[in-house]
C-alpha cells in the first residue's frame, strides 16, 4: 500500500494505492491517526487506485469516521474506483463515506470568533466566553498537616461539586470520614464531574458525573472549591522548535500574561507530551501521626513518576496559579517549575487519546462527552522534577484547550 499526502488549507488528502485488506488496514489506520494527532480533522481519502476493500479495511474506516465525527471533523472517500465503490455500496456505507467533493473544514462549535496571540513558546486562539466572569473560591483544611501525618476527622468536610464548579485536593466518595478513612486520595472536579484515585489498593480512578438530581459529593480533608464561569478559552499549540512541546509552567505564565491576571483558576484538556507527578498509595486517614514523607516509609506512601509517562494521551487538569504570593494560599501552592515566577497546585486525570474538536468548546459538554466514552487511567498531583541529572522535568503538552478565569479567594 502506497500512501501520498496532499495537505491543503482546509483538509488533508491521502491518496491510497493498493488493496485495503487485513494486511494493510492497520497501517492505513495508523496513518490516519497520526494525521489527526497532528491536527488534521478533515481528511479525504482518494480511492482512485484502490480496487479492493475488505471488512478489516471497512472497520478501520468506520472507526476513524466516528472518531472525527465526534469532534465535528470529517472522513470522506473521493474518486472511488469501481471495485471499491461496489464494495462500499454493498456494505451500505455509500451515504456515510463517499463524498462528491472536498468537505469544508470551517465547521466550528459556536459562533464566537477568536483572536490569535503568538507567544515565545506557543500560539493562542483566544475565545472570550463571558465578559467579566470570575471564579469565587474557598480553601478548606490544613495541607501543612499532611507531612506530620495528623490529618483527622476534625479536618474532614463534605463538599458538593455541581456544574459551574471546579475543585481539587484530597478526598473520597463515601458517607463520612470513617467510611472513607482507608481510601482518601487525590481528586479533581470540573464540569459537573468529580474524579478520585482511591488509596485502598484498587488503583482505579472512580468518578461521579452529575445527572438529573445527582450531584457529585466528596468528603474532603483539604482542598479548594471555586464556583462561577470561565472568562476565556485559550486554544493553544506548541510552536515548532527542537521539542515541539510546551511546558505546564510556560502555558500558565503565557495565559496569565495574555489575560493580564495575577491569580486564576484553570481547566486544561490537552494532548500530553509527558506527565510528571505523584500519587498517594496509602490514605492519610491512616497515618495516625506518622509522617508519610519520612524515609524510607515514603516509598510506601507515595508513587513518583521516575520517567516521562503517559505520552500522547489526553490529560484533564484542574488547578490554580498565582504570581503575587497571596498569603492565604501559601500552604496550598508550590513553585510550578524551576525558574518559573508562578506558584500553583494542579491535579490531572489521564485518559486514552482522543482528538479534541477545534474552535470554541463548551466545557461541561466536553467533560460529559469524555467521561461518557472513556475512563481515566490514573490521576496524579502534578510536580516539577528538575533535579540535576536525575530529574525528568515537568508536564508538557502539544496542543489543547485551556479555560481561564480570574480567581477570588
Amino acid at each position: 500500500m502506497q500512501i501520498t499526502h496532499h495537505p491543503s488549507a482546509d483538509h488533508l488528502a491521502l491518496e491510497l494505492c493498493g488493496r485495503l485488506d487485513a494486511n494493510w488496514a492497520e497501517h492505513v489506520g495508523h496513518v490516519i491517526e497520526t494525521a489527526v494527532r497532528a491536527g488534521s480533522h478533515h481528511i479525504l481519502l482518494n480511492f482512485a487506485r484502490v480496487d479492493y476493500v475488505s471488512s478489516a479495511g471497512i472497520r478501520v474506516l468506520l472507526k476513524h469516521y466516528k472518531q472525527l465525527k465526534s469532534v465535528t471533523g470529517t472522513l470522506r472517500i473521493v474518486q472511488p474506483s469501481q471495485g471499491a465503490l461496489s464494495i462500499i455500496k454493498l456494505a451500505g456505507l455509500e451515504a456515510l463515506l463517499i463524498a462528491p467533493e472536498p468537505a469544508s473544514a470551517t465547521q466550528q462549535s459556536g459562533t464566537a470568533m477568536a483572536s490569535r496571540v503568538e507567544m515565545e513558546h506557543l500560539v493562542f486562539d483566544n475565545y472570550e466566553q463571558k465578559q467579566g466572569a470570575f471564579l469565587s473560591g474557598s480553601l478548606v483544611g490544613h495541607p501543612e498537616k499532611f507531612p506530620s501525618g495528623t490529618l483527622s476527622e476534625t479536618d474532614c468536610v463534605r463538599w458538593a461539586f455541581p456544574g459551574e464548579t471546579i475543585g481539587l485536593g484530597l478526598g473520597a466518595f463515601g458517607k463520612d470520614f470513617n467510611d472513607c478513612r482507608n481510601r482518601f486520595g487525590e481528586f479533581l472536579a470540573v464540569g459537573g464531574a468529580a474524579i478520585t484515585l482511591p488509596t485502598d489498593g484498587s488503583s482505579v480512578p472512580d468518578y461521579v458525573l452529575a445527572e438529573a438530581q445527582l450531584v457529585p459529593e466528596l468528603n474532603v480533608l483539604y482542598g479548594l472549591r471555586a464556583s462561577g464561569a470561565f472568562a476565556n478559552l485559550l486554544r493553544f499549540e506548541a510552536k515548532p522548535d527542537k521539542t515541539n512541546v510546551v511546558k505546564l509552567s510556560q502555558l500558565l505564565e503565557s495565559a496569565l500574561k495574555v489575560l493580564q491576571l495575577d491569580k486564576a483558576g484553570f481547566v486544561i484538556l490537552a494532548e500530553s507530551a509527558g506527565v510528571v507527578g505523584a500519587t498517594l498509595r496509602r490514605s492519610p486517614g491512616l497515618a495516625d501521626g506518622a509522617s508519610p514523607l519520612a524515609f524510607p516509609a515514603v516509598r510506601d506512601w507515595l508513587s513518583f513518576t521516575t520517567e516521562r509517562s503517559n505520552e500522547r494521551n489526553l490529560v484533564m487538569s484542574v488547578g490554580i496559579a498565582e504570581s503575587n504570593g497571596a498569603p492565604q494560599m501559601a500552604s496550598f501552592v508550590r513553585p510550578i517549575g524551576t525558574g518559573a515566577s508562578l506558584q500553583g497546585h494542579f491535579h490531572a486525570a489521564v485518559f486514552p487519546y482522543r482528538p479534541l474538536q477545534k474552535g470554541n468548546l463548551n466545557l461541561e459538554e466536553s467533560i460529559s462527552k469524555l467521561l461518557g466514552t472513556d475512563s481515566a487511567q490514573t490521576l496524579m498531583h502534578l510536580l516539577a522534577d528538575e533535579r540535576e541529572f536525575e530529574g525528568v522535568g515537568q508536564t508538557e503538552f502539544m496542543r489543547g484547550a485551556c479555560w481561564v478565569s480570574p480567581l477570588n479567594l
